[in-house]
């Protein structure tokens, strides 16, 4: 297959970057760099496993998932359908913990899924005490590999429930993260195609959303030191909600925007 194929296989499925993602299959099944491809885009490739890529791709299979892996935040992650993939847009979360981490600072990151948030912010700001919550067994264990190809040996990921206290009264951070799910049910009925094969318990709470976003301030806020801060990824609509939930358990509530103006969420401070 040409590059030209591929782009115009995946314009005919409807997917909007079809250009982009033909650089980016051909790249990862041929080995050639962008440059070579632009230069020679007459390039054809026989390999039945690009051919099977691109099909599954046809489909609204994640590009994701087909490669097994993703970049966030300059860092490589394992991805399968067991962790929801890493998105640009969470960048901002890491971004906003890392600004509030001291130097030897502990982290916690709740719902870790890939262990993306947490792994960025240890490696970003250079500290190595990180502590990571998933509830289930098979995610637990795609972030447990990333963190060891990452050389973060000394990060702590537990199984159990975020939406539970999980740690003893004295037990403190001074940066607690989270991307739970916080999809409302009715949008979930809006979402792309490809949304369908990512974990949906990773994605909504099967209800207005804010539901595990509100256990969290509830019960972690008290494992936040003194002038720890929580940063919580959650909906573009749901902002006054967090707001209040923040303002009714004693918190400060400070918007965070991604790259495109939008809100993605909030850093939250213990008055």
């Amino acid at each position: 297959m040409t590059l030209s194929e591929i782009a115009e296989a995946l314009k005919n499925a409807g997917i909007e970057a079809a250009s982009h993602e033909a650089f980016l299959i051909m790249e990862h099944f041929s080995g050639r760099s962008r440059a070579y491809l632009m230069a020679n885009r007459d390039f054809d490739l026989d390999s039945p496993e690009m051919a099977k890529a691109v099909s599954r791709r046809v489909e609204r299979y994640p590009l994701q998932y087909i490669f097994g892996e993703w970049e966030f935040c300059g860092l490589t992650f394992t991805v399968n359908e067991n962790c929801l993939i890493p998105r640009p847009d969470t960048e901002v979360i890491v971004e906003a913990a890392v600004r509030s981490l001291k130097k030897g600072g502990a982290v916690l990151d709740l719902c870790t899924g890939s262990g993306c948030i947490l792994a960025a912010v240890l490696k970003l700001s250079g500290n190595t005490n990180g502590t990571a919550v998933e509830l289930y067994p098979e995610t637990a264990e795609v972030a447990r590999g990333n963190f060891a190809t990452l050389g973060l040996t000394e990060v702590t990921v537990i199984e159990g429930d975020a939406t539970t206290d999980l740690f003893s009264e004295n037990i403190k951070f001074d940066v607690i993260t989270a991307n739970p799910p916080y999809v409302t049910a009715d949008e979930m009925l809006t979402l792309e195609p490809e949304l369908s094969s990512e974990p949906p318990h990773a994605l909504t709470d099967g209800g207005d959303g804010l539901s595990i976003l509100e256990k969290i301030i509830e019960i972690y806020r008290h494992h936040l030191t003194p002038a720890g801060t929580m940063v919580l990824e959650h909906g573009f609509a749901q902002g006054e909600c967090i707001r209040k939930i923040a303002e009714d358990n004693g918190m400060t509530y400070e918007k965070i925007t991604d790259y495109g103006g939008n809100t993605r969420g909030a850093v939250l401070r213990n008055k």
